[in-house]
């Protein structure tokens, strides 16, 4: 086999609470991965079809290329790649499309040259295209659903990742927003570098536990009630301007008052800055966009951000359940 296509999930991690722990597979956007095999040739050719284009210190199909250089070295593969990626809208910002991008190319490689990889060795592998290897993203491009990422088992010293169906009642939106923040995921982390307090970590632990228990048990309204409490990285990046021209006190606020008058779990999408709203089916059937978007399109147009609310849906399935699907890997 010389060519294969896939189409990858884009994803949305810590999902409020579970920051490096918790990620969504996100039915749209997608990201289409095509790739060709070069026979004998050493390079990887790039080539990438997006209406975004990448924020400045970016590149698209990076991640990609970066994981699929040390991929193939490590079986010893000596062709080279022609590595084509298309979408019909993914920004960078919040939905990890670095993280599509490396399970894609990782993926194909394994299809085409027949290497069984398990679900938590394609993770492995596409997170090496990843600023520190984070594998929160790439699980969920890997296998749709929501994933738990434990990034250290104690017998064996090994990140395990666990994924799970989600309620059916359990609605997702994207605010997709017009900010440009500086400086990427890596400058993120370094807002968190402080140490947290005591009580932060034991009331973070206890939210974050319930609402695992909630959202695996298909108690859909005790996770909303939950999930929007995070007090470890959003109220620090926000209170640095990391997602705006605001702070967190002004974004608490906002969380809080979706959640009151609508019964919305607010939150910022991955590193952001786009941002994520989480609702019950049950009782938006048509969805949440045009409900909340009276109270957020103006509270994000005060800060000089455009905001533009668009309802996508939890996929089902990733990357490795489509090859298994198309290509009976």
């Amino acid at each position: 086999m010389d060519q294969v296509k896939l189409f990858v999930p884009s994803s949305s991690a810590n999902i409020g609470l579970g920051y490096d722990i918790w990620s969504l597979a996100l039915g749209k956007p997608q990201l289409q991965v095509t790739y060709t095999r070069l026979p004998g040739k050493s390079r990887i050719e790039l080539e990438t079809e997006s209406p975004f284009q990448a924020p400045q210190n970016r590149s698209l199909g990076y991640a990609g290329k970066q994981a699929l250089e040390q991929f193939l070295k490590e079986y010893k593969i000596n062709d080279g790649a022609h590595l084509h990626y298309k979408d019909d809208g993914y920004p960078i910002g919040g939905l990890g499309r670095s993280g599509a991008e490396a399970v894609g190319a990782i993926m194909a490689a394994a299809v085409i040259y027949g290497i069984r990889l398990n679900r938590n060795e394609v993770i492995i592998a596409s997170a090496r295209g990843e600023p520190g290897q984070h594998k929160d993203n790439v699980a969920a491009s890997t296998n749709g659903r929501l994933n738990i990422i434990v990034p250290y088992a104690p017998y064996t010293g090994k990140p395990l990742v666990d994924f799970y169906d989600v309620p059916e009642d359990l609605g997702l939106a994207i605010g997709f927003s017009s900010y440009q923040k500086t400086g990427g995921t890596r400058a993120g982390r370094e807002i968190l570098r402080s140490s947290v307090a005591v009580k932060d970590f034991v009331k973070q632990m206890g939210m974050i536990s319930a609402a695992t228990a909630a959202i695996v048990t298909n108690n859909t309204d005790r996770f909303l009630e939950l999930a929007w409490g995070d007090i470890f990285h959003q109220p620090r990046r926000a209170r640095a301007g990391f997602y705006g021209n605001f702070d967190d006190r002004d974004f608490i606020e906002l969380q809080r008052r979706l959640y009151v008058e609508f019964r919305v779990a607010w939150n910022v999408s991955g590193a952001g800055p786009n941002m994520q709203a989480k609702y019950s089916r049950k009782q938006y059937p048509r969805g949440i966009s045009e409900v909340i978007a009276p109270t957020v399109t103006p509270w994000f147009e005060s800060k000089g951000i455009k905001i533009k609310l668009e309802e996508t849906l939890v996929a089902k399935e990733g990357a490795y359940d489509y090859a298994q699907r198309q290509y009976n890997y």
